[in-house]
């Protein structure tokens, strides 16, 4: 069977590189979408979100936000603000993250500032629904 290769990189460093997927589930801007092997070429912004890939009955998930994709040849690179794996996300820090700029949102401020705070938000919303997504594994 055919498969992808999917790379995601961040400014900061390479999360995933080349690694053989059977398909991914990739946070468009336009809404999601499911890229399959012979996929044609196509290239499109990121949208925050969970990006998923499956090998098999194996399913991992990792938060993403903004940027852009391609997709050419069997081969998917995401390259975005920023990238989390579920292994890498504190959920107590985040919850109270996400409590400090609701408070501060609530409390009014500069237009670019609560742009920001909204934005952060987002992101820490994003990061605590990854924590509570069980990925599937093949049993051994």
């Amino acid at each position: 069977m055919n498969k992808l290769l999917l790379t995601i990189l961040t400014p900061n460093r390479v999360l995933v590189e080349n690694l053989e997927v059977e398909s991914i589930t990739i946070p468009a801007w336009d809404g999601e979408m499911c890229v399959l092997p012979g996929h044609i070429p196509y290239m499109a912004q990121l949208r925050e979100g969970i990006l998923k890939y499956k090998n098999g009955t194996d399913e991992e998930y990792i938060s993403i936000f903004w940027g852009f994709f391609e997709v050419y040849k069997n081969k998917v690179t995401i390259l975005a603000e920023d990238a989390n794996t579920p292994k890498e996300i504190d959920e107590e820090k985040t919850r109270q993250e996400y409590q400090r700029a609701k408070d501060a949102l609530i409390s009014g401020g500069k237009k670019e500032s609560m742009d920001e705070l909204e934005a952060q938000m987002k992101k820490m919303m994003i990061n605590l629904k990854l924590m509570n997504i069980r990925p599937k594994k093949k049993n051994n």
